[in-house]
């Protein structure tokens, strides 16, 4: 990924990793001297490629909790403005994790269809979060319901989001996956920081081109915890916006058919 051997090598003396029961997660450590827990399934036979995906993904949120733990000017600064960006930095990590096995893609289109999978993932987790974020509206004005009318609820939202945004494009009506995310109770308000961390994902692979990727990454993530927008700016001298990925689509539709 393009940082100095001393450098990774101090990022990684603050990361742990540990076997998953679920699918995987990172788990940042609240001050320094203590581990980030990076957390991916191992099954009886070894990772497999969906593991080991996911564990460069939560890789890329260990590293961030590292440099904005132990890189920022100041302790109260440490960390980022909300989920949305260490979700962008992870996003990062991701899409490199064949490089890391020495696996190239040299596909001409390679660019482009990356472009067009950023925007349908936005756009598949862009209906979940409408659903999370009506479902807690609702629970708000239903202090009192019950577990079975909340299931009754969620199936019902997630077929009104699905009819209104995806089933003229799909072509199915009254599908439920919309309601399968269990992060929509777990985490309350979690889901919606997804989309919006592949706006910012898509803005910062646009500035690391033709930049070191370790450097900027450093000099990115060190900001602390500024409001979103001034981080944004002061990362890649532009607010948060979808214009960039929209026109990218434009444009990658014009090439890939």
């Amino acid at each position: 990924m393009g940082f100095k051997p001393d450098k990774a090598k101090e990022i990684a003396s603050h990361i742990t990793v540990d076997p998953a029961r679920g699918s995987g997660h990172a788990w940042g450590s609240q001050m320094k001297g203590d581990k980030n827990h990076l957390r991916t399934r191992v099954g009886k036979n070894g990772m497999d490629y969906k593991g080991y995906n996911i564990a460069v993904h939560e890789l890329g949120h260990n590293v961030e909790q590292t440099i904005s733990l132990y890189m920022v000017d100041n302790y109260l600064m440490a960390g980022v403005p909300n989920t949305a960006f260490t979700e962008a930095f992870a996003f990062t990590f991701q899409k490199h994790d064949l490089d890391l096995l020495g696996i190239k893609d040299n596909d001409p289109n390679k660019e482009y269809l990356a472009t067009l999978d950023n925007f349908w993932m936005a756009y598949e987790i862009m209906g979940v979060s409408l659903v999370d974020m009506k479902v807690w509206t609702w629970m708000y004005a239903h202090p009192d319901a019950t577990p079975a009318q909340l299931k009754e609820t969620v199936i019902s939202m997630a077929k009104e989001v699905w009819n209104k945004y995806y089933a003229d494009v799909l072509g199915v009506k009254d599908c439920p996956i919309l309601a399968i995310y269990s992060h929509m109770i777990d985490s309350p308000l979690y889901l919606p920081n997804y989309p919006v961390g592949h706006l910012i994902d898509f803005q910062l692979a646009q500035w690391f081109k033709g930049k070191n990727f370790a450097d900027e990454a450093i000099r990115i993530y060190s900001a602390g915890k500024l409001i979103p927008q001034e981080w944004m700016k002061h990362a890649v001298g532009s607010e948060i916006s979808i214009k960039p990925m929209i026109e990218a689509t434009d444009a990658a539709i014009k090439v890939v058919k």
